[in-house]
């Protein structure tokens, strides 16, 4: 996967880089991680499943909404596994 993304808020950018290395809250990795494999201190092969787990959701929701721009607010709660503050005010980009 090598789709690279812009996450910026009120203009200053948190991220910017490959899907796969998006700031995931480490409370969604881990309860995925028990979801998935039943592993509640999962190694990196698995972090690395849910992340791009994580990942593939937000392509969908990109190619779903039929955009390259997304705005937090109107995600919230599809993008609350995200590790930012504010998902509210943040844009995401895909770039």
């Amino acid at each position: 996967m090598k789709q690279k993304i812009l996450i910026e808020s009120n203009g200053k950018k948190l991220y910017k880089g490959n899907i796969m290395n998006i700031p995931v809250k480490k409370s969604y990795i881990i309860d995925k991680s028990i979801e998935l494999f039943d592993d509640d201190d999962p190694c990196i092969i698995h972090t690395s499943f849910v992340v791009k787990h994580y990942a593939e959701d937000l392509i969908n929701l990109f190619d779903d909404e039929n955009t390259d721009t997304l705005q937090g607010k109107d995600y919230e709660e599809a993008l609350d596994f995200l590790d930012i503050e504010d998902i509210d005010a943040i844009t995401i980009k895909k770039l």
